[in-house]
């Protein structure tokens, strides 16, 4: 097996186990949690002003 083709196939599995660890349900809350946070920080300013 040539270099470059170890080297792609190194990668490919690579980003396989990254692409099914992301999207894996479990991860769900974690995610819906983190896209809140924006949301959270900017209520929090707004209060801050008044």
């Amino acid at each position: 097996m040539s270099f470059q083709a170890l080297f792609t196939l190194v990668f490919f599995v690579a980003f396989m186990a990254m692409t099914i660890w992301v999207y894996r349900p479990s991860r769900k809350k974690d995610y819906e949690k983190l896209s809140h946070m924006a949301l959270e920080a900017d209520r929090r300013k707004e209060r801050d002003e008044q």
